[in-house]
């Protein structure tokens, strides 16, 4: 694929023949269109009236079910198997979900609102969990019961001690306390050193030594977080080590779209399931990840680059009949793909984009966002039903799911936060570009 500079052109890449999304044979472009360092509108409205929207999401929205119905005031952390109305259906919890949860309530108060009552969400949980910290190479436990019992059957896993460890070291800088941020840095050492075994093997690694995306997205995001606030030459390797596997390894050079699975030693499987499975979600979470890696490190070439992968998997994966974007193509060559309609794949277009925005003011970044948002602004809030929240996984036409078993604490919230000081960064540079590149 030939290189190009989406800050001085704004055009996006080729998509390949896709007719499920809608697409023909003829290769389809990004809209093109004339960049500009003037971005207080966005498609029809302004950047106050954006802000506003995300604002309402964040504390009229999903605080106030959260309050409702899944922080756990008692004991600390959060009951996510709950319904749309707020019943929960189950009371037992997950390191998952209490790592996220930890991360998303103390990142609230770090970057949005420093009220005593999200730090004191984020402060119960994490007495939770810290009751169980592991020693040596073991896992927290995977799940725990309202009260903070388990049991052999709950033992944790990867996933699990990655948002663990997110969640202590954004606590850790919300209360100044050290000690957290070296508890998340230790825990994402020991899973590094899991994850490079050469017979290591979950669900998101199939087979013995498989590296996923998803995995190195977590250990390249914690890195870009950290970074931020201190420096540290192992972790800086490590993120960069996170960013070069993604992008020249995972990078399917015949289809010009990510892998999510490849073999350890970061060569293509030879076993079709995965070698001709484009997983065009995780990419575009990966992508905007390293937009946000690239202006840490101040890096344009690794920016342009990275918009443009975006770019390609966002004009392939986009369901040009029904609207919206899908997730996985399990097999490329036979055009075949999940249907389904994600929450997390179809924001992440959205945190893309306007991170582009906020950096380049690319026009093909502004249609593809102003277009997103109205979609996703139709579909997803179940306001319309009498809920509070979005929608979570649904079908290709969008049906509403009436009862759900799991409300998510990470995807939703971590979109809304992180478009909200976009947005604001926006507003307060007076609707113009960033100048991060000048």
């Amino acid at each position: 694929m030939k290189r190009r500079s989406f800050l001085e052109t704004g055009l996006g890449t080729t998509a390949l023949a896709a007719g499920m999304t809608g697409c023909t044979e003829k290769e389809q472009q990004i809209t093109p269109g004339v960049d500009s360092g003037d971005i207080s509108v966005i498609g029809v409205k302004t950047l106050e009236e954006l802000r506003d929207l995300y604002r309402y999401d964040i504390f009229d929205d999903f605080v106030v079910f959260f309050d409702r119905y899944i922080v756990d005031q008692k004991y600390g952390g959060f009951l996510c198997t709950t319904d749309h109305d707020g019943t929960n259906i189950s009371t037992n919890k997950s390191a998952t979900t209490l790592g996220r949860g930890i991360w998303c309530y103390s990142f609230l108060y770090n970057n949005l609102a420093k009220e005593d009552r999200f730090l004191d969400i984020a402060s119960k949980a994490v007495e939770f969990t810290m009751k169980h910290h592991p020693s040596g190479d073991n896992f927290w436990p995977g799940n725990y019961s309202q009260e903070g019992q388990t049991d052999k059957s709950g033992r944790g896993g990867l996933a699990g001690d990655c948002y663990i460890a997110e969640g202590l070291a954004e606590y850790g800088k919300a209360t100044g306390e050290r000690k957290y941020i070296d508890i998340g840095k230790e825990t994402m050492t020991k899973c590094m050193k899991i994850y490079d075994r050469p017979d290591f093997q979950d669900g998101a690694s199939p087979y013995p030594g498989a590296r996923n995306l998803w995995y190195w997205m977590l250990f390249m995001w914690f890195g870009t977080n950290t970074l931020k606030y201190e420096s540290d030459p192992e972790l800086e390797k490590r993120t960069a080590r996170c960013v070069s596997a993604i992008m020249d390894h995972h990078q399917h050079p015949k289809f010009d779209l990510m892998n999510n699975v490849i073999n350890h030693d970061l060569s293509r499987s030879d076993d079709p399931k995965y070698s001709e499975c484009a997983g065009c979600g995780h990419a575009t979470e990966a992508t905007w990840m390293i937009l946000y890696e690239a202006v840490r490190k101040k890096d344009r070439a690794l920016f342009d680059l990275t918009a443009e992968r975006f770019s390609r998997h966002a004009v392939v994966s986009k369901d040009d009949v029904y609207g919206g974007y899908f997730n996985d193509c399990i097999n490329v060559d036979e055009n075949r793909w999940q249907l389904s309609k994600i929450t997390w794949a179809n924001t992440f277009i959205l945190i893309n984009s306007l991170y582009i925005i906020e950096h380049t003011g690319a026009q093909w970044a502004k249609d593809i966002f102003s277009d997103q948002f109205d979609y996703v602004r139709e579909n997803y809030p179940l306001k319309k039903y009498g809920y509070h929240m979005w929608e979570g996984n649904t079908d290709r036409k969008f049906t509403h799911v009436p009862h759900v078993r799991r409300k998510g604490i990470y995807h939703h919230q971590r979109h809304l936060m992180l478009n909200l000081l976009s947005l604001e960064r926006m507003i307060a540079q007076g609707g113009k570009i960033s100048g991060m590149f000048a």
